[in-house]
């Protein structure tokens, strides 16, 4: 009995862990898209979503969002696993904002709970929720090689106003590129601190912790000041900084067209629906 109720204990014990950023392999119509025009589509999602926040909205956007999940073939292990704390701020949150004051307000017992108000908090996180998952969709589908060039190309005519553009897609560029090895890097460090922890009866665990967190932060400086040098050491035997916006970028082909037409129309229109 045991030994088959221990994977699902591990499976239980799994700790939270952040997976955007992380290409998903595959060869759907979602994959073959330029990587601007999934950039565009989300900045389109984002800029409708902001302006006409309805239920109607949402639904619409997060349908979007579904079918790429289901073309680009994005599993479910594809999403992070968050801490059930998250989940209980999330709960906090929400009664938090029922206890207001905006109606329509009902009554449970001696409380009183406003259902306008939390339509707005709940909608609120929706939009939250569906514009991450749309960004992580980009993520999950795009390599992250590809993005800079496709910045580079759609912030074309921003140099004609003499904007630092180049500088501004090469920033960019080296943080989209280094926030996942820092996400390794600090799993690394933490499995390396479990490692060490010593037994829970200890009576000075007050004190041991504040060393540990000394320890892993001091720690975590120094590998990036490592992980910087032989990053700038890599860049300068490629070409310096110049080659990040000068990349090879890649073909753009009838999906894109078509792809961004339908959701710059399917916004307009809920744009339109949103002011009358």
């Amino acid at each position: 009995m045991s030994v088959r109720t221990a994977p699902a204990r591990e499976r239980a014990r799994r700790e939270p862990e952040l997976t955007f950023l992380r290409l998903v392999p595959g060869d759907s119509f979602v994959h073959r898209l330029w990587a601007g025009t999934k950039l565009a589509v989300v900045t389109e999602l984002v800029v409708t979503a902001t302006f006409a926040p309805s239920w109607l909205t949402l639904g619409v956007i997060a349908g979007i969002v579904a079918l790429a999940l289901v073309v680009g073939r994005i599993p479910v292990g594809a999403f992070p696993r968050l801490p059930a704390a998250f989940y209980a701020l999330l709960a906090f949150g929400l009664l938090l904002s029922s206890w207001a004051t905006t109606p329509p307000v009902v009554h449970l017992g001696p409380i009183p709970v406003s259902l306008g108000a939390l339509s707005v908090a709940l909608r609120l996180l929706a939009l939250g929720v569906v514009l991450v998952v749309s960004a992580a969709v980009v993520g999950w589908t795009t390599p992250l090689g590809t993005v800079a060039p496709a910045l580079s190309r759609l912030a074309g005519p921003f140099r004609a106003v003499r904007l630092p553009v180049d500088e501004w897609i090469v920033t960019f560029a080296l943080a989209l590129r280094c926030l996942p090895l820092l996400v390794d890097e600090m799993r690394t460090l933490f499995a390396a601190r479990r490692l060490r922890r010593p037994g829970s009866a200890d009576a000075r665990a007050g004190r041991r912790a504040v060393i540990e967190l000394h320890d892993v932060v001091a720690t975590a400086i120094i590998v990036s000041l490592r992980r910087a040098h032989d990053l700038a050491d890599a860049m300068n035997a490629r070409g310096g900084v110049g080659a990040i916006g000068a990349a090879q970028d890649t073909d753009r082909t009838w999906r894109d067209p078509v792809t961004l037409i339908g959701v710059t129309a399917v916004c307009a229109a809920l744009v339109v629906i949103s002011l009358r």
